[in-house]
């Protein structure tokens, strides 16, 4: 069993399959999950952070694995009573999930932090780990397409994200900062880890790594810093990735999403599917190590396999 304090930095779904996996391998207590919330954003008068929420949901096995987002055993009834009225329902929120986004929108309206709220949340579902948004400060994700701007949800959930990108911008991130406790967990001295989970590149990782100063912590960590790649086979295991990249001019590959942000890692994962790849990544930089993993979470096994193979190689590189 690796020692030391694990960091695992995430989006939603793919990222908190990763999570779960190494809070499953190591102490839960061990675990800090540095979460992305460049995707909040206020609908029905609610405050959503749909990363952090799926963090919680998924850590305390309370989320629908089959639906892929939202609470197991879900209803609509609040959503029904609204389309009756004659409300545009294109943004669904369950009953038992608008009771989460309720109440942390009535705490906020108090000045609480977020990070404070995501704490007691945490807590509440039985959660060991530590769960800490990027930021306390509203940091937005902003999507340029070809047709226009759109705020992040308005382009991945109205117009299904199919609308070409031509740039994406994190607004209010240059005003964030990072919090007195995602500060603490980096430069914690019994780091043993920091694994980037296998999310979108632009949406989930780059907004965390816009928040000033976290991406430098990263870089100048004595802790090995290891990414897991999201596309498998030139395809994306889920959401706009490999769309993106094509949009952008990319191969999509595993060697291509490492090096959009070549200066943190000190290794990859690549799946073991896609393993004649790995000798691009001589060609990254002075060399990123890398290694292979089967990195399709599709159980249980499957995610505390990838854990398992992410903490041997932080071992192996330290």
């Amino acid at each position: 069993m690796t020692k030391g304090k694990i960091i695992a930095i995430s989006g939603g779904v793919g990222g908190a399959k990763l999570s779960q996996g190494l809070a499953a391998e190591i102490p839960a207590s061990d675990l800090t999950v540095i979460v992305n919330t460049g995707d909040d954003s206020n609908h029905y008068g609610l405050f959503v952070t749909p990363d952090i929420d799926t963090q919680l949901y998924t850590l305390s096995g309370r989320a629908d694995l089959e639906r892929g987002w939202g609470r197991k055993d879900e209803t609509w009834n609040a959503m029904s009573a609204m389309r009756e009225l004659g409300e545009d329902i294109w943004f669904n929120i369950g009953d038992q999930d608008l009771g989460t986004n309720l109440l942390r929108t009535m705490r906020l309206a108090r000045g609480d932090r977020l990070t404070d709220i995501t704490a007691d949340f945490a807590r509440s579902f039985g959660l060991n780990s530590k769960l800490l948004p990027m930021c306390d400060a509203p940091v937005s994700t902003q999507i340029r397409c070809t047709d226009g701007d759109y705020d992040f949800h308005d382009w991945f959930v109205a117009a299904q994200a199919e609308p070409r990108v031509t740039d994406v911008v994190f607004r209010g991130a240059e005003q964030a900062s990072m919090t007195p406790e995602v500060l603490a967990a980096l430069t914690e001295p019994d780091l043993a880890a920091i694994i980037v989970c296998p999310s979108n590149p632009y949406l989930s990782i780059a907004p965390v790594l816009a928040v000033p100063g976290l991406r430098q912590a990263l870089i100048e960590s004595p802790a090995p810093v290891i990414g897991v790649t999201p596309v498998i086979g030139g395809e994306a295991i889920k959401g706009p990735t490999a769309t993106m990249m094509q949009g952008f001019g990319k191969p999509v590959t595993a060697a291509a999403v490492a090096a959009m942000h070549l200066d943190i890692f000190n290794g990859y994962i690549i799946d073991e599917r896609d393993a004649e790849q790995a000798a691009e990544f001589v060609h990254l930089g002075a060399g990123l190590p890398v290694t292979t993993a089967n990195t399709l979470m599709i159980d249980m096994s499957a995610k505390r396999n990838l854990a398992r193979a992410a903490l041997e190689f932080a071992k192996a590189l330290r």
